[in-house]
């Protein structure tokens, strides 16, 4: 078993997840890539009985398409996705890839189709565990974690990862995509309104109060009727007359509503807030998300980490002690040390201070630095008062090589031993 042990289970078992993403995606992939294209026609449904005791449920559904192939051949084959209402209904034409060896495999080309759900969730627990695997070598420092071909080090050191950058740029590669894809649902929804929408005349027929779970509050809503164009009324509400923007109607009051033609059940009041306020509040703070995104990758909002010299004022007025480096990982910036009390010389103030470990996560080492090794010793000072919080480790003062040094955790573990 190699020495960092810890680094090959955990690329072995994500290598295996991968693995199981592309078998999941093999064959539908394929034939989107190589398969040959045909046209095919829904001729019904094919059902598939739900495994449940729940009374009420009705039955899966899946198109059952019908379609010729480049030799003459005539198959049915059915979907792949079934739920009580397939979007594609009968008589509907949709295209097909098969392959020429197996037409009975024939897939039908919409994403419903293809297994994107359980490869996304394969491959969304193998990214989960690679950035836990990240966060665990950031966090402790420790060389066995990483991986045999040294790719996560690289990774962290082109984004120059630490404990504060890394969940930081996380959560906003998480934030940012939510935002545009909200912003572009909303969008394509006021677009769509604009331009493709039938308006008609509402009346506000009175108000309904609805109550707020997570605050408790109770905020009334306009109720406005209005008929679509075939002489259907439909009813719907516009926005609460709580808050900055408040709903100014009344009871009574006429008012403009648009809907599309196919769902007159979703129309609105037809007014730039109802329109455009979604896109422009997701829009602009996924903007904003971004610009902090790029600030974060460019180091502009770097903040300042552990980093020994940020007191370099203590050269002047601190005691003086010796730090020796426990070990120095230029390829995940990482640098690991041990301060202890200078022995030459008699430190009264410092009658309680034994010893402190730092790790240093954001280690950006100069070619002089490369050839840090453990056991180096270097000169430091402590604050008298605060000799583990402020303290300064000057680097280019080396004293010495101490090649017997032991961390905290090592010197335990020989006492137990011993």
């Amino acid at each position: 078993m190699p020495t960092n042990w810890i680094g090959w289970m955990l690329s072995i078992f994500v290598l295996l997840l991968l693995l199981l993403a592309g078998y999941i995606m093999k064959n539908s992939v394929g034939l989107l890539i190589t398969g040959t294209r045909a046209e095919g026609t829904v001729v019904g449904m094919d059902t598939n009985s739900r495994v449940s005791s729940e009374p009420g449920k009705e039955t899966l559904k899946s198109p059952l398409v019908e379609f010729v192939t480049s030799e003459g051949e005539r198959f049915r084959v059915s979907g792949r996705s079934y739920s009580e209402s397939p979007t594609i209904q009968v008589g509907e034409i949709v295209t097909l890839a098969y392959s020429k060896s197996n037409p009975k495999n024939a897939q039908i080309l919409q994403w419903k189709e293809f297994p994107i759900g359980p490869a996304g969730f394969v491959l969304g627990f193998a990214i989960l565990l690679i950035l836990i695997w990240i966060s665990g070598i950031l966090i402790s420092g420790d060389s066995s974690m990483d991986d045999p071909f040294h790719l996560l080090p690289a990774v962290i050191s082109r984004f120059r990862l630490n404990p504060f950058r890394f969940p930081v740029l996380f959560l906003l590669s998480i934030v940012i995509p939510i935002c545009m894809t909200v912003t572009y649902v909303f969008s394509k929804r006021a677009l769509d309104l604009k331009f493709n929408g039938i308006k008609a005349v509402g009346h506000v027929v009175g108000f309904v109060s609805k109550k707020d779970h997570d605050d408790m509050l109770t905020s009334d809503f306009p109720e406005i009727k209005f008929e679509d164009y075939s002489g259907k009324s439909h009813t719907i509400l516009g926005s609460s007359k709580k808050g900055p923007l408040a709903s100014p109607l009344k009871s009574g009051e006429v008012v403009e509503v648009i809907y599309l033609a196919d769902h007159p059940e979703k129309g609105i009041v037809n007014a730039w807030d109802e329109l455009y306020l979604f896109p422009l509040f997701f829009g602009l703070t996924g903007l904003c998300f971004l610009f902090v995104f790029r600030m974060m990758l460019t180091g502009a909002m770097d903040t300042p980490t552990t980093n020994p010299g940020n007191h370099k004022k203590l050269m002047t007025t601190g005691v003086p002690a010796i730090a020796t480096v426990i070990e120095a990982n230029p390829q995940t910036h990482i640098l690991h040390y041990r301060i202890d009390k200078e022995p030459r010389m008699p430190a009264t103030v410092l009658a309680d201070f034994i010893s402190l470990e730092g790790t240093f996560p954001d280690w950006n080492p100069t070619q002089a630095d490369v050839k840090m090794k453990r056991g180096d010793q270097f000169r430091a000072y402590l604050d008298s008062l605060k000799p583990t919080k402020n303290f300064y480790v000057d680097f280019n003062d080396k004293i010495g090589n101490n090649p017997n040094v032991k961390s905290m955790e090592e010197e335990e573990a020989y006492e137990k031993e011993e």
